[in-house]
């Protein structure tokens, strides 16, 4: 199969070539088509020798989807284009690696959490202009001596993905693709960036990053379906108590709640089935903009009909009620809700 001629932004290597540092290989690098990608992911939720940390990087014909795996559970995404690395919906990433299963390749490999937010540094935010010259390597890393940097230093060698990790200006630790037994990191280094003797140089790029303490999580597509169903189903009964007023008070606290930080509600709409893109966000953050709008909504409802606010939050979240408990949803509401 034909590899693609994509490029990585600002730079001369190309997406299909790129190969991220592995503790273990999980799944060789194979085509789309020959993996079930579902049953890749349930198993890692459900089977002791799944739960590992782990990333699943897709090699499509235009891009590289990253795939980040805590503990089994799927928790992140992130895409690599010749416009720009960015992070991506759960939902998004893998609609993008089932697009084009005969002409993509995927790929699982267990890494730690460590290089795992150190992937993530390279896509949460923009490389960072300190003055280095990958031309000139010696004076690259004697300037973030002199700096006393910190951060992730990525340093991609003919493909070969590193992760270098500089404290106060100083070597910290380090990832390496293609890491050889016994081998200092000095002269890993070295190996990657010169290459052999009578070889040519490698291609390389190098970028600082500002690093991440740890890999954070998204909410899931199925929690933000679960939260969605729960709007439309509150809008639901709250039309069968004042017929025809339910969108008016749903669109006024809809506004409110925008007006109040909760940025994530434009990526749910009050029509039931409404086709919107889902959102990258923590979860903690979907649950408190979702009962910021169950508050505005039910609030003065609740004043003109007492007790009526909380018998529709009980039945609107019925079915979800033991996931919606588990995130602490209930406890941002000022009813008690009685099961």
């Amino acid at each position: 199969m034909r590899g693609s001629t994509a490029v990585l932004t600002d730079s001369s290597v190309r997406l299909w070539d790129l190969r991220y540092p592995a503790e273990r290989v999980l799944l060789a690098r194979t085509r789309v088509a020959y993996v079930h990608l579902d049953n890749l992911i349930a198993f890692s939720k459900r089977d002791r020798d799944g739960k590992v940390d782990a990333y699943l990087a897709a090699y499509l014909p235009d891009e590289v989807v990253v795939l980040f795996f805590l503990s089994g559970e799927l928790v992140n995404a992130a895409m690599f284009t010749p416009v720009g690395r960015f992070p991506a919906a759960i939902a998004d990433a893998l609609r993008h690696i089932r697009s084009d299963p005969d002409r993509s390749e995927v790929c699982f490999h267990a890494a730690s959490p460590d290089q795992l937010a150190a992937m993530w540094s390279t896509v949460a935010a923009p490389p960072l202009d300190l003055g280095i010259d990958v031309g000139n390597l010696d004076s690259a890393f004697r300037t973030l001596m002199e700096k006393r940097w910190s951060g992730v230093l990525e340093l991609i060698s003919n493909g070969l993905v590193n992760y270098v990790q500089v404290a106060d200006g100083r070597f910290a630790g380090a990832r390496f693709a293609d890491a050889r037994p016994g081998e200092p990191p000095n002269q890993t280094v070295a190996r990657l960036t010169h290459g052999a003797p009578e070889g040519p140089r490698p291609q390389l790029a190098l970028k600082p990053f500002s690093p991440v303490a740890m890999l954070p999580a998204q909410a899931s597509p199925a929690m933000v379906s679960m939260f969605r169903h729960y709007l439309w189903d509150v809008l639901d009964l709250l039309e069968q108590e004042v017929p025809g007023e339910s969108i008016r008070r749903a669109e006024r606290a809809h506004n409110k709640a925008l007006t109040g930080g909760h940025e994530v509600l434009r990526h749910f709409g009050l029509v039931r089935g409404a086709e919107l893109a889902d959102p990258i966000v923590e979860p903690g953050v979907l649950a408190e903009a979702i009962a910021a709008w169950t508050r505005e909504v039910l609030g003065e409802f609740e004043v003109a009909h007492p007790l009526s606010a909380a018998r529709i939050v009980r039945d609107a979240a019925r079915e979800h009620r033991y996931a919606l408990q588990a995130i602490g949803f209930f406890e941002r509401l000022p009813w008690r809700i009685q099961w």
